[in-house]
């Protein structure tokens, strides 16, 4: 098995660069986790910035598209620069070949990364949806990618705006037109759409996709992930396989949300190897901006009222019996509490248990003794 060298060996040699598992993926940006990882270990770092640009280089220089045929004429290219290189300034190149037969490791490193290359087409045979989305859209799409370290602000004719994550890129019209409106996604991005029922808001984001009517959310989408995660700030969405919607005609043009529905505070994950979807909460769930201030001040006040209180605040399902803890009065300061505070704090005081399931609170309790 190959080592992965990572950012864990501060000191890695060039040779070793080329031929590590994880740099490779860095190189072909085939695995989000690795590119970042890379990023990272190269950060404001220049020894290290320049040792990437020098792999990268000669990568370049033994791509892929170098043919088997082609290998003796650069052969005899990199010789003829060697023999010509002053013997007081040795070449990259000069050092790296020093222990090795020229022609026999320029044809290793062609096969090298042809079975590479042949292992991540083997291994991520859906790594080009995004791709094939893009290229069999009914109309020309704008693409912008994101290459810097901050959010990319991309502003929709419609009014709707993204804010486009390092690494990512999204294609969309220069307008939409027809019934729906359809953007394609490869990576992460914050959405926030302009509401329009009779226009439902579409995002294919490789195995997954998003309807909408007007609402805010966040897609995470890397090819190299074996997770998709949608996350919903504010509104609802409806979250289906590509392979159920692609081509559902009914389902593309129905003006209501069906499919699995996400509400706010709650995240839904899709994974790629098993096929399904699983809906949990959010790790840290926020009340609803567009809802009034709720006071969290609670005195003798009944614990079903409570969670009815906290229910509406957050936008989340509580399920719990109300006719059992309509008696269980509880006194209670909770405004300065986190959601998951203020559920201990309540079951704790009616010697209660919550549990999360399918992105809901359940509320286990035997009620009250007065």
């Amino acid at each position: 098995m190959k080592k992965k060298l990572t950012r864990f060996d501060a000191n890695p040699t060039l040779d070793e660069l080329l031929v590590d598992e994880s740099f490779l993926n860095f190189y072909f940006r085939k695995d989000e986790a690795d590119i970042l990882e890379w990023e990272d270990w190269a950060d404001d770092n220049e020894a290290r910035l320049a040792m990437i640009k020098e792999a990268f280089s000669e990568l370049d220089r033994l791509s892929l598209k170098w043919k088997s045929e082609q290998i003796e004429n650069k052969y005899a290219a990199l010789s003829e620069e060697l023999s010509h290189a002053p013997n007081d300034k040795p070449t990259t190149l000069r050092v790296f070949y020093r222990n090795l037969s020229l022609i026999r490791w320029a044809a290793a490193v062609v096969i090298l990364l042809g079975l590479s290359w042949w292992y991540y087409q083997k291994t991520d045979t859906k790594s080009g949806i995004y791709q094939e989305l893009v290229a069999n859209a009914p109309v020309e799409l704008i693409e912008k990618e994101n290459k810097s370290e901050k959010p990319l602000l991309i502003t929709l004719s419609d009014g709707s705006s993204i804010l486009l994550q390092k690494g990512s890129r999204l294609s969309y019209p220069t307008t939409f037109d027809g019934d729906r409106r359809e953007v394609f996604l490869d990576g992460e991005a914050f959405f926030e759409v302009a509401k329009n029922p009779e226009k439902p808001f579409f995002v294919y984001a490789n195995e997954v996709i998003t309807k909408v009517l007007g609402t805010s959310f966040t897609i995470k989408s890397f090819k190299g992930l074996k997770d998709i995660q949608v996350i919903v700030r504010t509104g609802k969405v409806s979250v289906y396989r590509l392979d159920e919607i692609k081509n559902n005609e009914k389902l593309l043009q129905s003006k209501v949300l069906e499919g699995v529905v996400v509400v706010p505070n709650q995240q839904i994950s899709f994974n790629k190897e098993e096929n399904n979807f699983s809906k949990t909460l959010v790790e840290q769930p926020e009340m609803l901006s567009e809802m009034p201030q709720f006071n969290f001040e609670f005195r003798d006040e009944s614990a079903a009222v409570i969670f009815s209180t906290i229910q509406k605040a957050y936008g989340i399902s509580i399920v719990f019996d109300e006719e059992l803890l309509k008696e269980c009065p509880v006194t209670a300061s909770l405004s300065d509490e986190p959601l998951y505070g203020k559920l201990e704090l309540v079951c704790n005081a009616i010697e209660a248990q919550y549990q999360l399931i399918d992105g809901q609170i359940i509320i286990n309790s035997k009620g009250c003794k007065i």
